[in-house]
Formats: C-alpha cells, sequence, structure tokens
C-alpha cells in the first residue's frame, strides 16, 4: 500500500491530469476507492461493536434489577445477632447483640435496615424481608 502511495507522489499533477486514461492513474483511482471501502467498514464494525457493548451493559443493568437482594447488603446475617435480653417496662424493649454493636428493637416496628423483632411466650423472631431466625428465650424470662 505504501508503495503505490510513493507511486502515486512520484506523478506530477500536470502528467496525471494530462492524462486521465493513464493505466497508472486509474490504478490508483482504484486502490484510493477500495481504501475508502475498507475504512468504512472498519468504521463500522467498531461502531457495531460499540453497540454490542452497550446492549450488553445495559441487559445486565436490566438483571440487576430483577435479581433477589442478598443479605449482604441489607445488613448482617441474622443468625449472627446475639439475644441479650427482654427489657419489660413501659415499652418492651428487645436488646440484641451485632459485634460489638448495642441493638434495641421495639417489637413489632422495624428499624432503618428493616430488622423486625417480635415475642411469643417462648421465642424471640427476628425478621428481615423473607429472611427469619427464631431465638429461643431462656426459661424464666
Amino acid at each position: 500500500m505504501i508503495q503505490l502511495w510513493m507511486l502515486a507522489l512520484a506523478f506530477s499533477n500536470n502528467a496525471i491530469t494530462a492524462q486521465p486514461n493513464n493505466p497508472a492513474y486509474e490504478r490508483i483511482k482504484a486502490l484510493r476507492a477500495q481504501e475508502l471501502q475498507e475504512l468504512q467498514a472498519a468504521s463500522r464494525a467498531r461502531q457495531m461493536q460499540h453497540e454490542l457493548t452497550v446492549a450488553e451493559a445495559q441487559q445486565q443493568i436490566q438483571q440487576l434489577g430483577r435479581g433477589p437482594v442478598s443479605v449482604a447488603q441489607t445488613g448482617p446475617a441474622l443468625q449472627d445477632y446475639e439475644l441479650l435480653g427482654v427489657v419489660q417496662g413501659a415499652q418492651q424493649l428487645v436488646v440484641l447483640r451485632h459485634q460489638q454493636q448495642l441493638l434495641r428493637l421495639v417489637p413489632g416496628e422495624a428499624d432503618a435496615s428493616g430488622l423486625t423483632a417480635t415475642i411469643d411466650r417462648a421465642h424471640v423472631r427476628l425478621s428481615r424481608g423473607q429472611e427469619q431466625h427464631l431465638i429461643e428465650l431462656p426459661r424464666g424470662w
């Protein structure tokens, strides 16, 4: 390809324009047209590749919206909470510990992470969304 361009530069403008039926001129003209077609095809291929990448990204975004919410996104696993006690008073409270953090829940009311505690005679039931965990109350509570 470079040799052809060098050949084209070797001809002066006067020689080429003076002889439009010159075989060298026709050859250069045909090669230039072919090169332009190749450049257009390469450009179209890049455009189609970008469109494919965008379509794949949009599909992945849509799948993220449909997938189940993982526990890691909403908070720690319910089995990781330790029941410290149930406090009776003007208002009943369930006191839990997760790692070094203390948590007080009013039974039946969800906290900021969506965690809810309910109390029956022998158990405290923790729930968040579809997940539930039953903690047995010690005797005498």
